[in-house]
């Protein structure tokens, strides 16, 4: 089991970034494919009644600033890939809206996309952009800090386990890193859904190991408000190289209002984080 088709979101201003770096670690791994996506704002165009000598002259410099980073990002992308021996593409889009970007990652097996960087703000991918890429894309995430060193290899790995839907499917559609990791470690922190909790525990480790995933069980009596401090801190303690959860296992819109542990692990995190939704 593995990664046949791997996405990556591209910065225009980072270059070889880490989370580029982490896609094509991970496409050498599985010798997938890679496709990178490039978005940013769509075309400045001066409406009629706009004073040209005004403002002309700024969003023509805008608008070739923006169009040379999309060539730098592509040609970064396209000799990394080559350096490291993938088959890559890049694909670039000019638009506020994700619905093109959305609908040609569903063709990938996962996309890596990076943390919000506030230094950053004039590209495409803004602060709100994960959450909203991770509610509609319909396939599993894994999201890399910008301001950490990652390591090249996913060997240690922590589950955000709580029995709910969502870890559920992250735990499966993580599978091809679980099966090649040394270590899996699966931590129960959060509280489980209204629904969930109706339901019996599922034996998790007997079913990883059923995969022939090196699999331990730890529990935690956290709160769930606390959960993402939680699971920061035992992963830092395990040295682990990924976090995997399930996005949004509340009510999405009291997540997104009002915070929870998904809102938290994207502002605070420290290493990547695999998520499914």
């Amino acid at each position: 089991m593995s990664y046949k088709s791997i996405a990556v979101c591209l910065d225009t201003d980072d270059g070889l970034s880490r989370h580029l770096q982490f896609a094509i670690d991970l496409a050498v791994r599985h010798e997938a494919s890679l496709i990178g996506f490039h978005l940013t704002s769509s075309p400045l165009v001066m409406s009629d009644t706009t004073p040209y000598t005004l403002w002309g002259p700024m969003i023509l410099e805008l608008e070739d600033s923006i169009v040379r980073k999309l060539e730098f990002a592509k040609e970064t992308f396209q000799l990394a890939a080559r350096t490291a021996g993938i088959k890559a593409e890049s694909v670039s889009y000019r638009s506020h809206e994700l619905n093109e970007l959305i609908a040609h990652a569903r063709s990938s097996d996962i996309t890596v996309i990076g943390q919000y960087n506030p230094k950053n703000s004039e590209i495409g991918f803004g602060r709100h952009f994960a959450k909203s890429f991770i509610l509609k894309l319909g396939r599993p995430v894994v999201i890399v800090p910008f301001a950490e060193q990652v390591s090249r290899r996913v060997d240690r790995i922590v589950i955000a386990w709580d029995g709910g839907r969502e870890a559920t499917r992250a735990v499966a559609d993580a599978m091809p890193f679980l099966k090649l990791a040394k270590k899996v470690q699966v931590i129960k922190v959060a509280e489980i859904s209204e629904y969930d909790k109706e339901l019996p525990d599922v034996d998790i480790a007997g079913y990883l190991a059923k995969h022939d995933v090196n699999v331990e069980v730890e529990i935690s009596e956290t709160p769930d408000f606390s959960a993402s401090d939680c699971l920061l801190k035992r992963a830092a303690q395990l040295e682990a190289d990924l976090v995997v959860m399930g996005a949004y296992g509340h009510h999405r819109l009291t997540e997104i209002v009002l915070g929870g542990v998904t809102h938290t692990m994207l502002n605070k995190m420290n290493l990547p984080v695999f998520m499914s939704y």
